[in-house]
């Protein structure tokens, strides 16, 4: 682990008798370079109030997560302040690179193209200001976490924070994240038109698929047609879709959003009532909470958790972990 900065040692008498550690994972290529902005702006602001700080950049798609897992286990008998600049990919890789939750206050900058984390904890878009509250936060928001295992025997295993998901939405994820579209788009500030592109590219061509769901304990249900189904700890997915308008991530449920049954003309229509946070009622879209669900797909679809590509999964349960997560907010 390659320590890129370490602040002078700096005590200060505020609110607190001893000022934290901040332990910043940065994501410097986030949004196509706007990290390495982002960072610039924060370590003046970290240098002008004497913060004590380490800063730790990524250099490769899971480094994130490696950080993540050597600082929380290298101070495994501390709670940290771990802060991470970046995106929901960002943000994803580091959660599940944490050794144990409880050993972890989390802050959160975000500096993505579709920062739907930061949109639902209502975190301030400008980075000087989403670092000015964590700074200053007096107490920690509890924020519930997902977990998705998946495989034949339900083997491997990983954490999401804002959703989960198969079909559609998931397929979407690898289309964007696979394409140069997003990265001519950030360059624009556009970076969530390239999720409704290819939105309507991937339903053009969604093949339909016959599935099972059981909630908690409840009976087996099947799914005829299945088009996409979403298991939200957050409201919003894909830079602002409100896929669950009701759900809350701190009532130990998670929230799911399937379209099911019905002709793509329909789930076009559907779709556009979607994107409006219309579409509760609507035929072929179906919304439940649960504490847990398992899913049974007759062939692979494609699976992600926070748009990170699961590859294709036939058989998944979802949970919820109440609370895990504690956010400096």
């Amino acid at each position: 682990m390659e320590e890129c900065r370490k602040e002078r040692n700096h005590k200060r008498t505020s609110r607190k008798a001893e000022q934290d550690m901040y332990y910043f994972i940065v994501n410097i290529t986030s949004r196509t370079g706007k990290g390495k902005r982002v960072w610039k702006m924060l370590e003046e602001e970290l240098e002008k109030r004497k913060v004590e700080y380490q800063a730790f950049f990524t250099k490769y798609k899971g480094h994130a997560g490696e950080l993540a897992g050597k600082l929380t286990k290298k101070y495994q008998e501390d709670v940290i302040s771990l802060v991470v600049v970046g995106g929901d990919g960002t943000a994803n890789e580091v959660v599940n690179g944490i050794q144990n939750f409880e050993k972890v206050k989390l802050g959160y900058i975000p500096a993505g193209s579709g920062n739907d984390l930061a949109r639902g904890l209502h975190l301030p878009k400008n980075p000087p200001a989403a670092l000015q509250v964590i700074l200053e936060s007096t107490e920690l928001y509890p924020m519930d976490v997902g977990k998705v295992s998946w495989g034949r025997g339900l083997e491997q295993s990983a954490y999401f924070n804002i959703s989960s998901g198969v079909g559609m939405d998931a397929d979407v994820c690898r289309r964007v994240n696979a394409s140069g579209m997003k990265v001519f788009l950030n360059k624009l500030h556009l970076g969530r038109v390239s999720y409704f592109v290819q939105t309507g590219m991937t339903l053009a061509e969604m093949p339909s698929i016959q599935a099972s769901v059981q909630f908690d304990d409840g009976e087996k249900k099947r799914i005829h047609g299945l088009i996409c189904m979403a298991v939200m700890n957050h409201r919003y997915e894909g830079g602002g879709l409100p896929m669950a308008p009701d759900a809350s991530d701190q009532d130990g449920k998670l929230s799911v959003c399937y379209i099911h049954g019905v002709k793509k003309l329909s789930a076009v229509m559907a779709l556009l009532a979607l994107v409006k946070g219309k579409h509760i009622g609507f035929r072929g879209i179906e919304l439940s909470d649960c504490e847990s669900c398992t899913l049974w797909l007759q062939e692979p679809v494609a699976g992600h958790t926070d748009g990170e590509d699961l590859g294709d999964p036939m058989h998944l349960r979802y949970e919820c972990l109440p609370g895990a997560l504690k956010i400096i907010r």
